[in-house]
């Protein structure tokens, strides 16, 4: 290596941001501060988190020949809005500005999303990856680890030696991924392999709700990806269930294929997975229930909770969290023991001027703009007051990986109207731990059904305690209906915005 006998000096950093490209609201430079390490300050609050990072920092001390780490800058930020121009220019100068200070580099290991858009710029993670690689130089291997939800540009792909993304949704890989971007990188840095990545974008675009990869359509292509990687010129395969509310011109489902100079047997694979895609067209439309039907049917069904996903109000997807189509369905059945997570400042701190044990009448829900519901007036009893901090019950989830392994929904406030238990946040927290419940008091086994706003991340943490899922159809900024989107940037054709392409 051009170190010679010194070891091998690699960098580590990162921006993640997941854009939801319809959303009202954008994304802010403080947006990104409540997860912010610069230096050393990065390596101690990701160690221990199953994090890509983490498994960046494990994966190079494995290498048998020891690395001189250099940990950069990393943030990361809730899904949302565009992320404004001026935000994104000072995350990009902070991260090159680390970048140039470890200087020199013989590689660098990154954690980006791939549905990062801005103001401006509808390809963040290219731009992120070409001004790194014009301050490293051209020599210097860059392996970058990605979201399975990115929409993957292939000029990425020019400026990075290898990109992989997570195996898994929801995302319990990301640590084992990071693990392996560290090998690819090492055996590179050794001249042991020379990788070189093909990406290919599908004509087709997947409602969130339609990426888990233990289902169809992506289980039958990570099951052939897998048989494919057993090929020694394979290095590894990723497969993109890409991110449909970012609307840019690689919005798409796609593939990942890296190869040991290969490229033409990596783009040969890459086009069989998209024809094994196209054969399971029968399965990429979304079914759900409109939500009073949805409340009945979790009410016929015997013994709960049942859990009623609420995947157009998918926080972990850039909505606000404050739809109230599940809580309005709950109220007017008049469920006993209905459980529904609403974030909305407003009503928490309405419910701290109450105080415990109080009644109170106030409006819940529905604030933020006008896709989510209106709000709800309800009228109930304060039981409990948090400040919403609590430790994770799980240690692999998306939310541990990303954002540490401790819970702050900010105050919270526990209010209940009738039998239906309404958890109140003032910070939008994805369902990804049953300690947003259990944390204030509300045990989930014990409800018949509990709402949930997310569209697959959810299921680790509630499938172990599920005893059905139901799909509702609600309003909201992440719904399975794509149509209802005005695109501009996105290829055409493609599914389901246009007929599926017939031989």
């Amino acid at each position: 290596m051009a170190a010679g006998t010194r070891r091998p000096r690699v960098a580590i950093g990162g921006l993640i941001h997941e854009t939801h490209g319809f959303a009202p609201t954008k994304t802010s430079l403080a947006d990104f501060r409540s997860t912010w390490y610069e230096g050393q300050d990065l390596v101690a609050a990701m160690r221990g988190t199953r994090s890509g990072i983490d498994g960046m920092l494990d994966g190079a001390r494995r290498q048998p020949d020891p690395w001189h780490i250099l940990p950069t800058f990393y943030a990361a930020a809730m899904p949302a809005g565009l992320v404004e121009d001026a935000a994104f220019d000072a995350l990009l100068s902070q991260l090159c500005g680390a970048m140039r200070a470890a200087l020199p580099v013989d590689g660098v290991l990154l954690h980006l999303h791939g549905a990062m858009v801005t103001e401006s710029c509808l390809d963040a993670e290219t731009e992120i990856v070409t001004q790194i690689r014009r301050i490293v130089g051209a020599g210097v291997p860059i392996v970058v680890e990605l979201d399975m939800h990115g929409n993957i540009n292939p000029a990425l792909a020019e400026q990075a030696d290898a990109l992989l993304a997570y195996n898994t949704n929801p995302h319990v890989d990301l640590y084992d991924r990071g693990v392996q971007a560290a090998r690819i990188l090492g055996a590179s840095l050794r001249r042991e392999i020379r990788p070189v990545t093909h990406v290919r974008n599908f004509p087709v675009m997947l409602a969130p709700q339609l990426t888990d990869t233990d289902d169809l359509p992506l289980r039958a292509l990570h099951q052939r990806a897998r048989t494919m990687e057993e090929d020694s010129r394979v290095v590894c395969i990723s497969l993109m269930g890409g991110f449909a509310y970012a609307d840019t011109p690689w919005t798409s489902a796609g593939a990942l294929v890296v190869t040991d100079g290969e490229p033409e047997l990596a783009s040969a694979l890459a086009a069989e997975l998209e024809e094994i895609l196209m054969r399971h067209q029968d399965v990429l439309s979304f079914q759900s229930l409109e939500p009073h039907q949805a409340v009945r049917r979790a009410l016929e069904h015997p013994g709960g909770p049942v859990i009623l996903v609420d995947s157009a109000d998918n926080i972990g997807g850039g909505t606000p969290g404050d739809g109230t189509d599940a809580l309005r369905a709950m109220l007017e059945a008049r469920v006993e023991e209905g459980t529904v997570m609403i974030a909305d400042p407003e009503a928490v701190t309405a419910c701290q001027r109450a105080g415990a044990g109080n009644r109170i009448r106030l409006a819940v829900g529905g604030k933020s703009d006008a896709f989510h519901g209106e709000p709800v007036e309800v009228a109930g009893e304060v039981m409990a007051l948090s400040d919403g901090v609590y430790p994770c019950e799980l240690e692999t989830h998306h939310f541990a990986a990303f954002y540490g392994d401790t819970l702050d929904m900010g105050d919270t406030a526990w209010l209940r109207v009738g039998g239906v238990n309404v958890l109140l946040n003032a910070r939008k927290t994805p369902p990804f731990d049953l300690a947003q419940l259990r944390g204030i008091g509300i045990v989930p086994e014990r409800q018949k059904m509990i709402a949930v706003k997310a569209a697959v991340a959810y299921r680790t943490a509630y499938l172990p305690i599920a005893a059905a899922i139901i799909e509702m159809d609600t309003g909201g900024l992440c719904t399975a209906n794509l149509k209802r989107f005005a695109y501009r940037h996105v290829p055409r054709p493609i599914f389901p915005l246009d007929p599926m392409a017939t031989d």
